[in-house]
């Protein structure tokens, strides 16, 4: 290991240590008015909007000069209707010193649940959202971050919904109301690397104005059909569940025939992991969809259900070539998010004429269920900063 790498590896250490540990609570208080609080109407509605925020009283581990605060901005689902996302920002006090204005990074967090209680703003740590931030703004960016549809505002949270979460991305760059010169990169790993990705690819259509210089997208699930088998039959299967959530969420015209294929446990378990964040125990039982379907075939079979397969083709990122710079990385011994899924997503972009660098990261393999996803994210610093860092002094 280069002493390069000893220090990112410290630093994530420090990050996971500081931030990582927290665990979900539920919102209460005054961030219950914030959240659920009826939000006026206004004709036409603007994307990236600012309609609430709430400054942040920084909690233990980020006395370091940040300024944050939580925001409830406009953006559109994936039917192109409006909606409220909530997300926070967290900016540098101290002035930026690097050319032209403070960059921006459009940050999508992984996955933490699907109760309102695991969004990223509410709790400022979960461990999805953690490990990125620090080593962002300890080089000077404004990271502006979105719970995506669903988290911590009302209704389902639209788990993997390529346009939902390709959209309330670029709205959370539009909320930090940039200058036409400002730098913004787009920022995810796991459930953020889908959100970049879908961002990277929506980008030129549907946040034109915005001067994105690139994206890093890690160890995304961008296609369904490739993620269920490495889930199922393990105890990382509620991901399983918050994916056909996600579905039932964000395509509700579907819903009673997506229910339709599971059976009363089916039922029960796609219910309760609604109201799970990734720290509840009950999300870390094995779940065998076998177990919970009405036919008793696995989900991955159900896949080539018409119910089931215009949404997954929906959903699958990797059909449209980003015009911008990407950074796909992604760790071998991944045990949640396999690694095929960037080598698929990487043909794919590259076939459609993308400008795509790829990384591999041939960590050893930890003897621990669910242990070798995080890894990735932490190996990736080392790399992407820098690649970061150029992109934004490129004239």
């Amino acid at each position: 290991m280069t002493k390069s790498s000893r220090a990112m590896a410290i630093t994530a250490a420090a990050i996971v240590s500081i931030l990582g540990c927290s665990t979900p609570v539920a919102v209460a208080g005054p961030l219950t008015d914030f959240y659920d609080a009826p939000v006026a109407t206004t004709e036409p509605a603007v994307p990236g909007e600012v309609v609430r925020n709430l400054p942040v009283n920084s909690p233990k581990g980020f006395g370091l000069g940040f300024d944050i605060e939580r925001i409830l901005y406009r953006s559109t689902d994936t039917h192109g209707d409006p909606m409220i996302v909530s997300g926070y920002t967290m900016t540098p006090t101290a002035p930026w010193t690097g050319p032209g204005p403070r960059p921006v990074i459009a940050y999508a967090p992984g996955t933490s649940g699907m109760a309102d209680r695991c969004a990223g703003s509410a709790v400022l740590g979960t461990v999805g959202s953690s490990p990125a931030i620090l080593p962002l703004l300890l080089a000077g960016y404004r990271v502006v971050a979105t719970d995506y549809q669903g988290l911590g505002t009302p209704g389902g949270h639209t788990y993997l919904n390529r346009m939902a979460s390709g959209h309330a991305l670029l709205d959370a760059a539009r909320t930090a109301d940039v200058e036409p010169s400002t730098p913004v990169v787009l920022f995810g790993y796991s459930e953020g690397g889908f959100a970049s990705a879908s961002a990277a690819e929506l980008a030129p259509t549907y946040a034109p104005e915005l001067n994105i210089r690139g994206a890093y997208v890690g160890a995304p699930p961008a296609d369904p059909t490739l993620n269920i088998d490495t889930l199922d039959n393990t105890g990382l299967g509620s991901a399983v569940l918050f994916a056909v959530d996600g579905m039932i969420n964000a395509y509700p015209e579907r819903a009673e025939s997506i229910r339709g294929l599971f059976d009363s446990d089916g039922l029960a378990a796609l219910d309760a992991a609604q109201n799970w964040c990734t720290t509840d125990p009950a999300a870390n039982d094995i779940v065998r969809t076998s177990e919970l379907t009405r036919d008793g075939r696995p989900l991955t079979e159900q896949l080539s259900n018409p119910v089931l397969a215009a949404v997954a083709e929906t959903d699958t990122v990797g059909r449209i070539a980003p015009v911008v710079p990407v950074y796909l990385a992604h760790a071998v011994a991944d045990d949640t998010v396999p690694v095929e899924q960037s080598r698929t997503l990487l043909r794919r972009w590259r076939d459609l004429g993308a400008d795509i660098t790829y990384r591999q990261y041939d960590l050893p393999a930890i003897p621990l269920e669910g242990a070798n996803h995080q890894p990735g994210a932490l190996a990736a610093y080392n790399d992407v900063m820098p690649w970061i860092a150029d992109l934004i002094h490129r004239s």
